[in-house]
């Protein structure tokens, strides 16, 4: 989405502080026996079972683009173990935080004041960058922390969200957001072809028929693919009007009691 104007960085990061400001006392409600004792702590702690359904999904991903005549050795649920030597409850706590902050400020999604004046953060590589900065600079005292960056937290959750329950983090996020007289507005998630070519109209002595119809060939298959994936959003956007919303979305409903902008079940 695409607005007008767009808030200052010094308000973009104001806005974060105001969601870093109540958070402490959010996690004592919901872990009261801190992170090591929550279910939580498997965000970045899998358990033996969660490593091991993840390495057979990605294993069976793999499987349907490299097909290889050469058979793999069975993975076994006694191969993985919990390791919990590790945990630092501050940082991960705040980590979880940041993978959040970048799922509802970034992918695709906009963060808007009362006025429709969008809180920014940039691209998803961007907006990564700007919640590393916020966590190091502005969050973390402890100076061995401050070697985050943005490779820790673009595309937010993508990696762990199947590993527990994210939606109280999204609700404690949006109602500080609704606090604020602040609103999103939902992306629903959609490919497209970048073309990088750029399509000069070549001098008359240097005219090559047969070039000329090769790039017109080329031309024509990725306007056919753009149109199969323009059909392929169209029907996973219908689709999405009667299948279970992401928890991000849940989370949304339940502080500003209806669905969000742009999202299909607001639109159905």
């Amino acid at each position: 989405m695409e607005f007008e104007n767009t808030h200052s960085d010094a308000e973009c990061l104001g806005l974060l502080l105001k969601i870093r400001g109540g958070y402490s006392s959010f996690l004592n409600l919901i872990v009261p026996e801190g992170w090591r004792k929550s279910a939580f702590v498997e965000f970045f702690h899998p358990t033996a079972q969660q490593q091991y359904e993840e390495a057979l999904i990605f294993i069976e991903n793999l499987n349907k683009w490299h097909k290889s005549e050469k058979e793999e050795e069975p993975i076994l649920l006694s191969d993985y173990s919990q390791d919990l030597s590790d945990v630092d409850e501050d940082k991960e706590s705040l980590t979880l935080l940041g993978l959040c902050l970048w799922d509802i400020f970034s992918h695709n999604h906009s963060v808007v004041d009362e006025d429709g004046i969008e809180y920014d953060l940039g691209s998803f590589r961007g907006s990564a960058g700007f919640i590393a900065e916020f966590i190091n600079e502005k969050v973390i005292d402890d100076s061995d922390w401050m070697n985050m960056d943005y490779m820790e937290f673009y595309m937010g959750t993508i990696w762990i969200d199947g590993r527990g329950n994210l939606q109280p983090f999204y609700e404690y996020i949006f109602s500080v957001l609704k606090k604020e007289k602040c609103d999103w507005k939902y992306s629903f998630p959609r490919m497209g072809l970048i073309r990088f070519q750029k399509e000069d109209t070549p001098a008359l002595e240097d005219y090559d028929p047969g070039k000329a119809m090769e790039q017109e060939i080329e031309k024509t298959k990725v306007d056919d693919f753009q149109k199969e994936l323009d059909h392929i959003y169209n029907e996973e956007f219908e689709e999405a009007k009667y299948n279970v919303p992401s928890p991000v979305v849940v989370a949304y409903k339940k502080i500003y009691g209806v669905f969000p902008d742009g999202h299909p079940q607001k639109v159905k």
